[in-house]
């Protein structure tokens, strides 16, 4: 076990936070997460029309405030794809034309049509369902930038008033950029974007699979469990959980059912499979307020505000859970069994799957979160079930992990007692 976890602090995390740091991939993560306020927006409203038809002549509806947040999704992205990665990729003087560049090129990739004077676009692909598009191009675009940037191409110029050095090596990429997407989308009439909605296709394929539905929510949990953030992740898993969810919000509306089970509303939203947090930590905080130890008391107490909420970076460190075999592994149980039981249950009909729009909020207390989200009140019976499940999982590791806190707290009374004992022994030095 020791060699294992030797491995896992001084060889795989260092590796894979050095990977993760590299510019194209915190560039291209932080390009999705930095649209989150958008999708936020959408799900005040979301919050926002439970109340509002009950007081229709008091309270006004403000349901395009999310149409025109949530819906110009994938705008939105191909702006900051570029620009977070002109970023990370220490090109500031090109982020803010880097990202227009990036609005350019996603509107050329849609294939509008022009008819007396007006320019016409289907609505869908300014929204979710035109987020992978949308990171394709803005990828597209950061390249193009980036490979112009290297060349420096008035490295130490004087000649050439600065201003006009700007201008052209901004006018370069942003030529280059939109010419190659003409010549392929206008004059080869070629659509983009059932090309790589077709590409990534089979990824989406494989996250609505058990197995996939396993590994979008344990691998984000494995790495928690390691000190690395789950935020990490937010890139990948939101290229999947949106456009995904997007399907469900299309085929409820068009009467069908909706059959997506790997989004953000399922894995996070309704907190089943995160009671408490990534790991499902809300059980271990019910065990601390029970322990015998004093600081693993007073810790869970302080905790447990926040593990209601799901949010447990506090119990996580303050544990620590972080590199402690004991713990780490009823966080891998748990994760595993609760997010069995969830895809079990909404594949067999026991639990309605989440049909609104983009509610990608995980810090509402289940089961209120479950029922909200759902629109299910089963959900508060299924909540029970796993919460009961946590708590006999993680109650063994509690107990094992209190006894070695219990032995070190006793260690520091034991070694406090012998210097006091020490101290009164002393001679005292008696002045002629």
């Amino acid at each position: 076990m020791k060699k294992f976890m030797d491995w896992l602090q001084y060889s795989l995390t260092p590796a894979v936070q050095k990977f993760t740091n590299r510019p194209w991939v915190s560039g291209f993560s932080a390009g999705v997460v930095k649209c989150l306020p958008f999708i936020l927006t959408g799900c005040v409203i979301f919050f926002y029309n439970v109340i509002q038809p009950y007081f229709p002549n008091i309270l006004p509806d403000l349901s395009m405030i999310s149409t025109y947040t949530f819906s110009m999704l994938a705008l939105l992205v191909a702006f900051m794809m570029v620009y977070q990665l002109m970023g990370s990729l220490r090109h500031r003087g090109y982020q803010v034309v880097g990202g227009l560049t990036g609005i350019c090129a996603y509107i050329l990739t849609m294939k509008g049509e022009t008819v007396d004077g007006i320019y016409s676009v289907t609505w869908n692909r300014f929204g979710p369902t035109g987020i992978v598009v949308a990171i394709f191009i803005g990828l597209y675009v950061a390249f193009v930038f980036h490979m112009i940037a290297k060349l420096k191409l008035f490295k130490n110029n004087k000649t050439i008033p600065e201003f006009v050095q700007e201008w052209i090596t901004n006018i370069i990429p942003i030529f280059l950029t939109i010419l190659t997407l003409k010549i392929l989308i206008i004059d080869f009439d070629v659509d983009l974007y059932p090309l790589v909605l077709l590409v990534f296709e089979p990824v989406q394929a494989i996250a609505q699979t058990y197995p996939g539905f396993l590994l979008v929510i344990f691998i984000p949990v494995f790495f928690y469990s390691l000190g690395i953030s789950g935020w990490t992740w937010s890139g990948p898993r939101n290229a999947i959980f949106i456009p995904a969810q997007a399907a469900n919000v299309a085929l409820v509306a068009a009467g069908g059912v909706a059959t997506n089970l790997t989004t953000s509303e399922v894995c996070n939203g309704i907190a089943l499979c995160v009671l408490g947090g990534m790991g499902c930590t809300l059980a271990f905080n019910l065990w601390l307020l029970t322990s015998k130890s004093k600081r693993l008391k007073t810790l869970g107490k302080v905790c447990i505000g926040p593990s209601i909420f799901n949010i447990n970076e506090p119990i996580l460190y303050g544990a620590p859970m972080v590199f402690n075999p004991v713990l780490m592994l009823p966080m891998y149980i748990c994760t595993f069994v609760n997010a069995t039981i969830v895809y079990v249950i909404m594949r067999l009909g026991f639990l309605a799957i989440p049909t609104i729009e983009l509610a990608m909020v995980a810090t509402i207390p289940a089961p209120i979160s479950t029922v909200m989200f759902t629109g299910d009140m089963r959900g508060i019976i299924w909540w029970l079930v796993v919460l009961a499940l946590d708590l006999l999982i993680y109650y063994p590791f509690f107990k094992t992990f209190e006894k070695q806190v219990l032995a070190e707290e006793g260690k520091e009374v034991e070694e406090l007692e012998a210097k006091e004992a020490k101290k009164l022994k002393k001679p005292e030095v008696v002045n002629a």
